[in-house]
């Protein structure tokens, strides 16, 4: 059988015949900007028929070209970016331990005037039943709160610490002494003696509270 003899009936037969100088893989790389049944979903990347997206999914803006390569990737370009990078990296390292280092500073010299604190005396008002006993404790009228001993803490001795930070009941309710403590991160603990007292115009207050 001759060449052309051949040609001819495979081109009858239905059978694809290569054309001399025509290459075998004939399919490329494109990126479906739709979904198109039985070719893959929007977004992905797939190998499709030269033809295909020439006459069919370009024209219709469902697929776009991928790129071809343009050689290696900038190396200084990149290096730069890291460098930036590095950069942003060590600036944020060094304002994080400054900002540790005057906290540490900070909370040092707030325990250090919390040591020189022996006792926080408060007075305060007294139910009229206790009155009378001066020698045991009595029940306040009211009661004696974190908030008063962070207050008196700032206006007696310049001190300036958040209530959550005293370990202390949460609402003294009896005249006394009661323990107060300290405890700051990178300086340690300070405590402290409060002493609550009556006043001395208690009994006529509570007289007129219950008139």
């Amino acid at each position: 059988m001759s060449l052309l003899t051949r040609s001819l009936f495979l081109a009858r037969s239905g059978t694809l015949v290569l054309q001399r100088g025509l290459k075998r893989n004939s399919k490329i790389p494109v990126t479906l900007l739709e979904a198109v049944p039985k070719v893959g979903p929007a977004g992905a990347v797939v190998q499709v028929n030269k033809a295909f997206m020439r006459h069919e999914l370009y024209p219709k803006r469902l697929a776009d070209y991928v790129p071809k390569y343009t050689g290696p990737l900038d190396r200084s370009r990149l290096t730069e970016q890291e460098q930036e990078s590095a950069a942003e990296t060590a600036k944020g390292q060094i304002d994080l331990q400054h900002r540790v280092h005057s906290l540490a500073l900070r909370n040092q010299e707030i325990i250090a005037k919390l040591v020189d604190i022996d006792t926080l005396v408060f007075e305060r008002n007294v139910m009229a039943s206790d009155a009378d006993a001066k020698d045991a404790a009595q029940t306040l009228y009211g009661s004696l709160t974190k908030a008063d001993v962070a207050k008196a803490l700032a206006e007696l001795h310049g001190v300036v610490v958040d209530r959550d930070a005293l370990n202390m009941e949460d609402k003294i309710k009896s005249t006394g002494y009661h323990t107060c403590s300290v405890k700051l991160i990178y300086a340690g603990q300070a405590a402290f003696t409060i002493q609550v007292v009556p006043t001395t115009t208690a009994t006529t207050v509570e007289a007129k509270e219950e008139a």
